[in-house]
């Protein structure tokens, strides 16, 4: 079953495809359609997001080679369900935030863009924005894995990969950046692994064993199959407003 930690925090996932008319906007324009992109969102959405205190904990670009693209993926921290309230409350028709909210709304239609939300609760043992800032660490390239689990097993399945995964691919050069639960949904979780050296990863890791597997892997994937159905990677390279660099 899904459980919420009363020490963990929420965090609100966007999923934004920037349209193809982006790049007819900026025609004459030598920037590229990301950089027009993050230039709105720092003038714009982020200081508004940040008044409402959410911290920004991420902002990625899809990779051309494995996912969807061209997409960005941003992701805030909130402290509790009253801040997602008050966000919402303030960016609605008559809020006090409606004027910045239409402008950001204005432009994602401008460029045709389209998205997805989530909001996500933190697994047991995630670290906070503060915590992986204090330790330092980098997420400038990272893989996403949307697993679709088996209903009402997101923790089990959790539990299983802290156990029997993370410490295999923390060797291997894949940092377990934090597993995500997505709330009103009952079969999602969202995993995030950092990696070490950026792309130089591929290069120092991959593949990841040239023989048989090792014994934690098999395992680990005589177990899996029971609790998740299936999932989508990509590769995500963070923009340059993202935190974690």
């Amino acid at each position: 079953m899904k459980k919420y930690y009363g020490h963990t925090l929420l965090y609100l996932h966007e999923t934004i495809a920037l349209g193809s008319e982006c790049a007819d906007r900026f025609i004459g324009d030598e920037r590229s359609r990301e950089e027009n992109f993050i230039e709105v969102f720092g003038d714009v959405y982020h200081p508004m997001m940040a008044d409402l205190g959410a911290r920004l904990f991420a902002i990625w670009e899809t990779t051309p080679y494995n996912g969807h693209w061209p997409q960005v993926t941003i992701i805030w921290e909130i402290d509790e369900f009253a801040d997602y309230a008050r966000i919402g409350k303030a960016q609605a028709r008559g809020g006090t935030h409606e004027e910045a909210a239409k402008k950001w709304s204005t432009f994602l239609a401008e460029i045709g863009a389209s998205g997805e939300g989530r909001i996500m609760y933190a697994g047991k043992y995630n670290r906070t924005l503060a915590q992986l800032q204090e330790a330092n660490f980098g997420a400038g390239l990272v893989i996403q894995e949307i697993m679709q689990t088996k209903p009402g097993r997101q923790d089990d399945y959790i539990r299983e990969l802290e156990r029997l995964y993370v410490p295999w691919s923390e060797r291997t050069g894949k940092r377990w950046l934090g597993s995500f639960i997505t709330t009103f949904r009952f079969n999602e979780v969202i995993h995030y692994w950092a990696l070490d050296g950026d792309w130089d990863c591929f290069a120092n890791h991959y593949p990841s064993w040239k023989d048989s597997p090792p014994a934690e892997i098999v395992t680990w994937m005589s177990v899996a199959p029971a609790l998740r159905d299936g999932w989508e990677d990509s590769i995500l390279q963070a923009l340059p407003p993202s935190p974690l660099q």
